[in-house]
């Protein structure tokens, strides 16, 4: 949805060469009330946003859901990073020093922001300077202790145009820019050798999205099924023969 805002897809296709990738099939879930009364549902799902490199590795990665004005303020911020590890030789040493500041920044108490700019510390627009990272006083609102994102029952607005005010994923976007951003400076600023999207993908979704893609049910196997009262019934019935089905009897 954020995707299709106008100055986010704008930029996007102006800025980046962007692709899209599935990572698996979207889960959905079918409720039968009877009498022809059927409700599907997706399940889950979750978006991460690669920022790579043209031979595919990984500058950083915004991940899940963001507000427009915050989502559009981090691409930019991804423009900027890629000026600065283009100026250096080697691409691992500079992200190291990158994802290390970053990591470093929002560790700090309060927390800090890591920024991107030309060799003056100010302004980018001569993009010809050497560009540099550095810590700065942070701007962004801390999450109190124990916030849980989407916690009210607030309808999301119906137009693109009421997200930037739509608390909970204002909040979800704060979320992602600290204890699941952390996660990811901290991996990639311990990686030696370059990083595709193909190394930390299944690691992305399991441990910061929590979405494990290689669990069929999504981590709510236990809910489905352990408690489930009538699972020895389920199977027996399984085991049984369409015609033992058919007449009720009991498979031999």
């Amino acid at each position: 949805m954020l995707f299709s805002d106008d100055k986010i897809a704008g930029f996007i296709n102006k800025t980046f060469k962007p692709a899209r990738e599935s990572v698996r099939s979207v889960p959905t879930i079918q409720i039968n009330f009877g009498d022809e009364h059927i409700v599907t549902r997706t399940l889950h799902g979750n978006v991460a946003t690669y920022a790579c490199l043209p031979d595919g590795q990984v500058l950083d990665i915004l991940p899940g859901l963001y507000d427009p004005g915050t989502d559009l303020q981090q691409l930019q911020n991804l423009v900027k990073l890629h000026r600065f590890v283009n100026q250096n030789a080697n691409s691992v040493t500079s992200l190291y020093e990158y994802h290390q500041l970053q990591t470093d920044a929002l560790r700090t108490s309060p927390p800090r922001d890591v920024l991107v700019e030309s060799g003056g510390g100010i302004s980018i627009t001569v993009t010809e300077r050497l560009m540099k990272v550095f810590l700065a006083p942070a701007t962004r609102q801390p999450i109190a202790h124990g916030h849980e994102p989407f916690a009210n029952d607030k309808p999301a607005p119906s137009t693109i145009e009421g997200l930037n005010d739509w608390t909970e994923l204002v909040d979800d976007a704060r979320n992602n820019e600290s204890t699941r951003r952390l996660k990811i400076h901290v991996y990639l600023a311990a990686q030696s050798e370059p990083v595709v999207p193909t190394d930390i993908t299944k690691w992305l979704y399991r441990e910061v999205l929590h979405t494990d893609i290689d669990d069929p049910y999504l981590g709510l196997g236990k809910l489905l099924f352990d408690r489930y009262p009538f699972a020895s019934e389920d199977n027996a019935a399984k085991d049984r023969t369409p015609r033992q089905q058919d007449e009720g009897s009991e498979p031999q």
